[in-house]
């Protein structure tokens, strides 16, 4: 029997693709997925031929491993050559390589991980349907055509093969313009509107600050070494526009959604409730680059001013200066000499040392052991070009804190050396924020001097009062304290400049409920999931919530369930499970206890181990706290532990929190 549906997916994302099956099977589809072995075969089976052969439609999972296979880069193109509908279906943000952009281009695709995750499998279920497939409709069209325009939870467009043809001949077009006089030449920036200038400009809201949102800067560029080039212009973009009084900048995490020249303005307006757009797009050809960049208007989604860019790629971010100057002349903000210096200030004279950096921090933020381990070796490159850069050495320490963290590198060996990077970037730039974020941590997670950690933290907000990772870290210091008023209003601050950060969510929705504002809580967990559904930590802190609250029985059970459920599980998971299971199933409970401790075996990790409270007691697990607090071994998360919920009046636990939260 022909299926309605075919669906190609990565073997890592076959437990989300799963619940989305058996969903859509529950409403009466037809779906054939490879729920055997066939993936993993070295043989291409007839099985899956046959079954793309007969489906009506293929729908294409979309992931940082999808996008790797082999396989589904053949089962993509046959579908293709076979012209059945395709439905993109992104799992989580991520880049369609070269493979793939013929047969997706032109294409409207689902973003499924910025869908509320309730309603996520209905939403998927609904455009199936509107494509005539498992109904009798005669509609042959594809999704690219039959939906015209775009939705919420939809993404744009991948951009076709031709474009780099296109952008060829734009920068080709630049060059003849500038030959033939046509440029507006102004020290030495050669750029053209892309549209005449409005007469008139829409200033920002009467006592708001001008919030704009910073989309993700595409790059078209022969060689995926020159991508860079996006991180670096963001990085500068971002730097320099927030040193306008009144004007902030929402960027990275929060934007990632928003991807794409198709992009939908209302939602972005009231998803991150920002004024205006500032949308970039780069070419890089030989050692030019094209940028031309967009001002746009959010309320009305009319373009302010639009603006066509070239110049070296030695020089291109030089161009962050007139940007800022052009933003604060569209919404009625007098630039200051002092600020126009500060704008046009650059981290290094180096390009090099530059792009090394912006690669670096790329890996960074992959928070993965592999990434950040690399990203060091590009500072240590980066600072070889230019010793006096301070934000490399901010970067170095940063990786050594992460890396510590996350149990990748013992604690005596990651959080010296990030002191040591700490202090070489202090000394190079006193005034830089990211160091003190940086010593901040340092102080808290590793030190436990929760008061010099907040000063660090304080120090770098007075510094640059638009960064959300100071407030994302002071709230975590201040709920360490136990100053869950000033921790929540803290984190709301950050999450006016990152709102939707998931971990900045995660952090918010902790100390909400300590504050007995479970609802707020639950709210802001559901908008991480729905940004990053493979966050399991988000896992731990909704069990939590619904301990606190006083959830039934029921609520939890199924919420157990789900988390059962899920594959590669770590602590975050274990946590919940033992705790849910210890007094219910002594099989279970016996069983992820064991797990819990053979993946800590798996790792690095320095820190006090919780799940020794379950061998040898709560007054003992006190004393052995006491003595990991004093070297260094007590993990900050300690004091609001979820297996620590039903301890809180043992009067031992309640003298050890009240010592630790005053800090050492």
């Amino acid at each position: 029997m022909n299926q309605d549906v075919f669906i190609s997916y990565s073997r890592e994302d076959q437990q989300q693709v799963n619940r989305l099956v058996g969903y859509l099977r529950e409403q009466g589809l037809n779906v054939w997925m490879d729920e055997t072995d066939i993936h993993g075969a070295t043989m291409w089976t007839e099985e899956i031929v046959e079954a793309i052969h007969g489906c009506t439609l293929f729908i294409l999972a979309i992931s940082s491993h999808s996008t790797g296979s082999k396989n589904v880069v053949k089962e993509l193109a046959l579908a293709s050559e076979r012209e059945k509908k395709i439905l993109p279906l992104y799992l989580e943000e991520s880049q369609i390589p070269k493979n793939m952009e013929y047969q997706l281009a032109g294409i409207q695709n689902i973003a499924l991980y910025t869908l509320d995750k309730a309603k996520a499998y209905e939403f998927v279920h609904q455009t199936i349907c509107r494509l005539g497939v498992g109904q009798t409709q005669p509609d042959d069209q594809a999704l690219g055509q039959a939906a015209p325009a775009p939705t919420p939870g939809h993404m744009p467009p991948p951009k076709a093969k031709a474009n780099a043809g296109k952008w060829i001949a734009i920068a080709a077009g630049v060059v003849v313009l500038a030959v033939a006089g046509l440029f507006l030449i102004n020290g030495g920036d050669k750029s053209t509107s892309k549209t005449p200038p409005p007469t008139t400009v829409a200033p920002a809201p009467t006592g708001e600050n001008a919030r704009i949102a910073l989309l993700p800067i595409e790059v078209n560029a022969p060689s995926e070494d020159d991508q860079w080039v996006g991180g670096g212009m963001g990085t500068q973009l971002k730097a320099a526009i927030n040193k306008l009084d009144g004007v902030t900048i929402i960027s990275g995490v929060s934007v990632n959604a928003f991807r794409g020249t198709n992009r939908d303005i209302n939602r972005i307006r009231e998803n991150l409730r920002v004024n205006y757009i500032l949308d970039c797009e780069m070419a890089v050809v030989g050692k030019t680059v094209t940028a031309i960049v967009e001002f746009i208007n959010a309320n009305n989604s009319q373009a302010v001013w639009s603006k066509t860019y070239e110049d070296g790629i030695d020089s291109i971010f030089n161009i962050k200066s007139d940007i800022a100057a052009k933003i604060a002349n569209s919404i009625g903000i007098d630039v200051e000499s002092a600020t126009a210096s500060a704008i046009s200030n650059v981290p290094t004279a180096s390009s090099e040392a530059f792009k090394l950096y912006t690669q670096g921090r790329t890996l960074w933020l992959t928070r993965s052991q592999a990434g950040m381990k690399q990203s060091i070796k590009l500072y240590e490159q980066s600072i070889k070009l230019d010793d006096q850069f301070a934000l490399a050495y901010a970067g170095i320490a940063d990786a050594y804190n992460m890396l510590s963290h996350y149990s990748h590198l013992e604690y005596d060996d990651g959080y010296p050396k990030a002191r040591n990077y700490v202090l070489e970037a202090i000394t190079r730039n006193p005034n830089l924020a990211e160091a003190y974020i940086s010593l901040g941590w340092i102080q808290f997670a590793y030190e436990w001097k929760l008061k010099d950690s907040e000063k660090s933290y304080r120090k770098a907000i007075q510094l640059n009062p638009k960064v959300a990772q100071a407030y994302q870290w002071l709230g975590i210091n201040l709920n360490s304290q136990l100053q869950y008023d000033e921790a929540y209003e803290t984190f709301k601050h950050g999450l006016e400049l990152d709102p939707n950060h998931p971990v900045l969510l995660l952090n918010f929705s902790n100390t909400a409920s300590e504050l007995n504002k479970f609802d707020e809580a639950i709210t802001a967990l559901n908008k991480g999931f729905s940004i990053n559904p493979n966050y399991k930590v988000l896992w731990h802190s909704l069990y939590q919530v619904f301990v606190m609250k006083g959830n039934s029985e029921s609520d939890i059970s199924e919420l157990i369930n789900e988390i059962e459920t899920l594959e590669d599980k770590n602590e975050s998971i274990y946590a919940p499970l033992t705790h849910y299971y210890r007094n219910k199933d002594n099989a279970k409970f016996d069983r992820y206890l064991a797990e819990w401790k053979d993946d800590n075996k798996t790792r690095n990790s320095s820190a006090f181990q919780m799940f020794k409270l379950y061998e040898i007691g709560i007054d003992s697990f006190i004393e052995q706290a006491e003595i990991a607090y004093e070297n260094n071994r007590l993990a900050f998360g300690f004091t609001h532990d979820l297996l620590l919920i039903e301890h809180r009046n043992n009067p031992n636990y309640k003298k050890f929190v009240e010592r630790i939260s005053k800090g050492k």
